[in-house]
């Protein structure tokens, strides 16, 4: 090809690059980025003091959270401990939540799911109860699983967004009167104790009674870390476990994740008023902690009840946790 006719050719693309640009100019066309609106761009998380998720119809079948002393309690699952990291992520992605707009028509409504009958509400309160964000979610988009349709309370105003809250809580394709799921929000595990500040602890298995000690283990050089073994204090006769025996129990008392939340009172009929198991730790501090397990919860579930001295629930632990550390360590006792 001649210079001549590759510099003509250059310059018909310039020109058209250019008739392309100004149309766009004129035409006032934006890009995806442009066209994308933070809904809630005001939302301030460490103002939020309560969250409220229901459906307007069913209320009953929604969950609410309350901040207490700077930690968040699952309101309706029996003031049980939330996990942070969820909580924290939610108040983070609905601060920054994008949408572009598809409707501005109440009466199209319908077509997203989005009407206050059947959509989900989400409620971000102060502390005088005062709404921060009233959201209504509706349907998301299938060929999109990360967004679900979205508008303010009382507006008419609908976004497709970058969040998909149904997922979130349990509730894409299901029955609206379907209680929506508390345990996936809860924190279950039993105790916050670190294994490491623990140098005592007992089982009671009945009868017996099992006490283990950390020892010191002399070493010559002064200068490395101190090294330490766990000992069995008593009984002293019949089966003696040893540091490789002892640390995997302790392991799982302090790991320990129920199952469910059963209660928030402890009832008689769960045998926890004067159970028959138990596991006690004390700390480097002196503090002690005691994990009680009562009757089983019926023949099929394979679980026990239990509680911890320090907290006001009922737990339904299953029975492998039970077997773990009241019968497998001593079958041979």
């Amino acid at each position: 090809m001649k210079n001549k006719n590759f510099a003509v050719l250059i310059g018909v693309l310039v020109i058209l690059i250019a008739i392309y640009l100004f149309q766009q100019l004129n035409t006032g066309k934006k890009s995806i980025s442009e066209s994308m609106i933070n809904v809630f761009p005001d939302l301030k998380a460490s103002s939020v003091s309560a969250i409220k998720v229901y459906k307007q119809d069913y209320p009953d079948s929604g969950l609410s959270f309350v901040k207490k002393d700077g930690a968040w309690l699952i309101s309706s699952y029996f003031n049980a401990p939330a996990k942070e990291n969820d909580i924290d992520k939610l108040l983070s992605d609905i601060k920054t939540l994008q949408g572009e707009v598809r409707s501005t028509k109440a009466e199209l409504f319908d077509d997203y799911d989005i009407a206050d009958s059947i959509a989900l509400h989400v409620e971000l309160l102060r502390p005088d109860s005062s709404e921060l964000v009233h959201m209504l979610v509706g349907k998301g988009v299938p060929q999109a699983s990360k967004s679900s349709f979205v508008r303010k309370f009382n507006a008419d105003t609908v976004y497709i967004a970058n969040q998909n809250f149904l997922s979130r809580f349990a509730v894409w394709n299901a029955e609206p009167a379907k209680k929506m799921p508390s345990k996936r929000w809860a924190e279950m595990k039993m105790t916050d104790v670190d294994k490491e500040l623990v140098i005592s602890f007992e089982i009671k298995a009945k009868r017996k009674l099992y006490r283990f000690e950390k020892k010191q283990v002399p070493t010559e050089d002064t200068t490395a870390p101190p090294k330490y073994i766990w000992e069995q204090i008593k009984p002293k006769k019949g089966k003696i476990l040893e540091d490789k025996d002892i640390q995997p129990i302790l392991n799982r008392i302090v790991t320990f994740n129920s199952q469910e939340i059963i209660n928030d009172e402890i009832l008689k009929e769960y045998g926890l008023t004067k159970p028959k198991y138990s596991v006690s730790f004390t700390t480097v501090d002196g503090k002690s902690t005691i994990v009680s397990f009562g009757n089983a919860i019926d023949t099929t579930s394979n679980a026990y009840y239990t509680s911890v001295d320090n907290k006001p629930f009922v737990y339904k632990v299953a029975k492998y946790n039970f077997e773990s550390i009241f019968v497998n360590p001593f079958k041979d006792d």
